[in-house]
This record gives structure tokens, C-alpha cells and sequence, in this order.
């Protein structure tokens, strides 16, 4: 590079901060003694190697940028991921030397008071939690208008890449992960907290392999009133392969019990590779969920006793599911060293979501079918594909975009789902003809009467 784009890009290092000037030139001339003739680039990749900047810093000094380094006390280093709610960035204490994860409200969203509320309710849900199989999070903090939590940055791989890059996991190894995220859920139960969101991405294989509960954004205090959810407008929160059929009638009228459902369809991803419903478009998948059984497992390792605890964590019908997170401990160890399950699982059978009659069940799960001549083959195939634009930001180490990962969706408007009072099921209604019929007739007769009353008029 030239002298002049040397001093340029100098230029906009010293105004970014991350480096103090006097500094700078002591570094830069050391270089020029130790290394004589070397160029820019050199020393850019010089200053990466002493820890003086990152990758990402030099990527957005190189486009003349200098600001959003810092927030508040902390250093960003590097760019996490983003979800639907907020963006996410490895940060590093300015005094500490810590190194945070910045879970960050976009500036957009301060105006609007209930994302505001409901990113201060997460944060105070999450620093609530104190559990090994938890992502702590430390702080919640403003800097002018940016918020943003400050939360532990864990090093690992997430259940979602480790099965998609490697394939299904092994039985011992399903099943120790899956014991791993039920006692964190169970610390956040004994606390009146749902998660409401567990899937695969939202679990963390730490690297001495042991697994975290990503991402409490979605966490319900039992005791909160309603007032933030009629505010924001949302009847359904969750991700659409691991939803729990009652939490797609509402899902701020839920328990614990969803957090189970949703668990054992993680486990049944773990073991398979893809979730119980992996066809269809969002809302047929959903709908799946509500009337129709998971395809079996198809491994010859898999004990008849891991496919009875599957089942009896995705039951339909909340009654009929694991009571708690700790009947599945239990019994997930029981099936690891080979003694016998609880009756509860071996006694399952399968369950219906209450409030829907056989006929209405038939027809909402023939409406859900993935090959029905109805759908839209393009459609089909876009929908059918984890192609949601990402997974809600999660508080550790995301190595690459997350562009392919199943997103958290908010579902209240499908037309095939039964749209039923809180806590209360009610089966789709028949169409009803005495009333159309009626309306046309009472339409049809306002009209003749507007006409007569316009000749009226004319006349006279």
C-alpha cells in the first residue's frame, strides 16, 4: 500500500480508540526497526498477532470506520450473531480483562416500550438463575441508548451443529447431554421460569462436554401479569420443530411441562438427525405436533426403554407428560446404566391434545399432511428446509453466521391452528351455511332498499 493509505488507515486506528496514540507510534516504530521494508499489511497482521486489535477491527477500519468499539466499560471484539431481538458480541472488560458475552437491544427497538420492557424482564429472569447448566448473566446496562446484558461467554458448539456437522449423536451421548440440559431447566423451574424456546441451538456443548442452556429471552415469570404480552401483541413464542402443542394455542399460558416436550424432541434430533416433523411448511409441521406421532426411531442401538422416555416427554397432552424435569433425570439414568424405568414411562400411551374431537382431529391432521395436492411444491420445498434467518442470539460462541438455523417464530395467525382462549382448547368450527346464506339474503336486501330509496329520490 501507499505512504498515503498507510497514514489513513493510522489515522482512523488512532481515532477508533483502540490504541492510544503515544502508544501507537512506539508499536509502529519497534515494527519498522525489527521488520525494515515491511508494508501496511504486515504490520496490520502484527498488531492481530499482539492482541492490539482483532480480525473484525481491522475488517471495519479498512472501511474508514472507527466507532462502536466500546460499550460502556467493555472493548467489542468480535461479532457473535444476531437474532430476532438483539445482536450479540464478544466483549472484553476494559479494566478486568474478562471476557463477556453483549447480548445488545438494537437502537431501533428503544422507542417501542414493550421490547424495551421485555429486554429488562429477560434480563432480570436470566441473572435470577445461578446453575452450571446455565449461561449466567452477570449485569444489564445502558450506555446512552444502547442496552444490552452482560452475560458468560462460553467456548463451544451448540447440539444444532454438532449433530449437523457430525451427525446423530450416540445413545450415551444423547442421553448424558439431554440429563445435562434437564437439571438446568429444572433450577429454572424450581424458580418459576419456562424457557419456552429449548431446541438444539439453544443447547451448548461446552468444551469439557458438558451442556449449557443458551438464551433465556423467551423465560416466563409465573407470577408476571399479562400487560407486556397484550402490549407486544404476541399470543405464540417458540420455534415451530419443538413447539409443545399447547403453546401453540398460547404460549403465555403455559408451565414447565412445554420445556419437557420440547427437550424430548431435541433428544429425538440428537438420536435421528432431524426433528419428529422435519415436512411440511411451518404450519403444517405445527399442526403435526398437535395430532399426529412422531415417526419411530430407526436405530437398532436405540433401548426400547430411551424410545419409552421419549414418548412420555412428547406427550400431547400436558397431563399425560413427565410431571418434571427430574422424572426424566431419573429415568434417562436409569436407561444409561441399564436398570429398570419408571412405570410412568412404561405405561405411556399416546395422548390427544384436550379439546380436540376425533373428527376435528382427523381433519386437522389431514390439512397438515406435507404431500397434500394443495401445497405449493416451491412453497413446500422453501418452507420445508431450516432456512428461518436464525436462531435467537445466543450467549456463547457462535462460530459462523447463523442464517440456516430454525428461527423463533410467532405462529398466532396460522389459519390451521384452533385460535382458543387462554387456557382453554376449543376444535376448529364447521362452516356454517344457514348463516352465509342469511348474510347473502340480508346484503341483497339492503341493497334493493338503497335502490328504491335512490328512485324516491329521483322522482320527486
Amino acid at each position: 500500500m501507499s505512504e498515503q493509505s498507510s497514514k489513513s488507515f493510522l489515522g482512523v486506528l488512532t481515532r477508533s480508540g483502540l490504541v492510544a496514540k503515544d502508544d501507537l507510534k512506539k508499536i509502529l516504530s519497534d515494527f519498522q526497526r525489527d521488520h525494515p521494508g515491511k508494508k501496511l499489511d504486515d504490520f496490520t497482521q502484527h498488531l492481530i498477532a499482539t492482541g492490539v486489535i482483532t480480525p473484525w477491527h481491522l475488517e471495519k477500519l479498512k472501511l474508514g470506520k472507527y466507532k462502536g468499539f466500546f460499550l460502556g466499560k467493555y472493548k467489542l471484539l468480535r461479532h457473535l450473531g444476531t437474532g430476532g431481538m438483539s445482536s450479540v458480541y464478544l466483549a472484553e472488560h476494559s479494566i478486568m480483562k474478562q471476557q463477556r458475552a453483549l447480548k445488545v437491544l438494537p437502537r431501533k427497538r428503544i422507542d417501542d416500550k414493550s421490547y424495551l420492557e421485555r429486554f429488562y424482564l429477560e434480563g432480570r429472569a436470566a441473572a435470577a438463575l445461578n446453575h452450571k447448566n446455565i449461561v449466567r448473566v452477570y449485569d444489564i446496562d445502558s450506555d446512552g441508548d444502547t442496552h444490552y446484558l452482560v452475560m458468560e461467554y462460553v467456548k463451544g458448539k451448540d447440539l444444532y451443529d454438532l449433530v449437523n456437522d457430525h451427525g446423530p449423536l450416540s445413545i450415551d451421548k444423547a442421553i448424558k447431554y439431554t440429563i445435562d440440559a434437564a437439571h438446568g431447566l429444572a433450577h429454572a423451574h424450581e424458580r418459576s421460569l419456562v424457557h419456552r424456546d429449548v431446541k438444539p441451538a439453544n443447547l451448548l456443548v461446552t468444551q469439557n462436554d458438558h451442556v449449557k442452556v443458551l438464551d433465556m429471552g423467551l423465560a416466563l415469570f409465573r407470577e408476571d401479569d399479562e400487560s407486556l404480552t397484550v402490549a407486544h401483541g404476541e399470543r405464540v413464542i417458540g420455534t415451530a420443530d419443538y413447539l409443545a402443542p399447547e403453546q401453540a394455542i398460547n404460549s403465555h399460558n403455559v408451565d414447565h411441562r412445554v420445556d419437557i416436550y420440547a427437550l424430548g424432541c431435541t433428544l429425538y434430533f440428537c438420536l435421528t438427525g432431524k426433528p419428529p416433523f422435519p415436512e411440511g411448511t411451518l404450519a403444517q409441521r405445527i399442526a403435526l405436533h398437535q395430532t399426529v406421532e412422531p415417526k419411530p426411531i430407526e436405530r437398532e442401538d436405540c433401548p426400547t426403554e430411551l424410545r419409552q422416555v421419549i414418548n412420555a416427554m412428547v406427550q400431547k397432552d400436558p397431563a399425560a407428560r413427565y410431571a418434571t424435569c427430574q422424572m426424566v433425570i431419573d429415568d434417562l439414568t436409569a436407561v444409561a446404566q441399564g436398570t429398570q424405568i419408571s412405570s410412568f414411562a412404561q405405561n405411556a400411551t399416546t395422548s390427544k391434545l384436550p379439546g380436540l374431537s376425533p373428527k376435528t382431529e382427523d381433519k386437522t391432521a389431514a390439512k397438515a399432511k406435507p404431500e397434500s395436492p394443495k401445497v405449493n411444491p416451491a412453497e413446500k420445498v422453501a418452507e420445508a428446509a431450516p432456512a428461518e434467518a436464525a436462531k435467537p442470539s445466543s450467549p456463547a460462541a457462535i462460530q459462523t453466521e447463523e442464517a440456516d438455523k430454525p428461527a423463533t417464530v410467532n405462529v398466532s395467525e396460522l389459519s390451521v391452528l384452533p385460535q382458543a382462549k387462554p387456557g382453554k382448547y376449543r376444535p376448529l368450527k364447521k362452516n356454517n351455511t344457514a348463516t352465509i346464506i342469511l348474510t347473502v339474503v340480508v346484503v341483497g336486501m339492503v341493497i334493493l332498499l338503497a335502490a328504491i330509496l335512490g328512485l324516491v329520490m329521483w322522482l320527486t
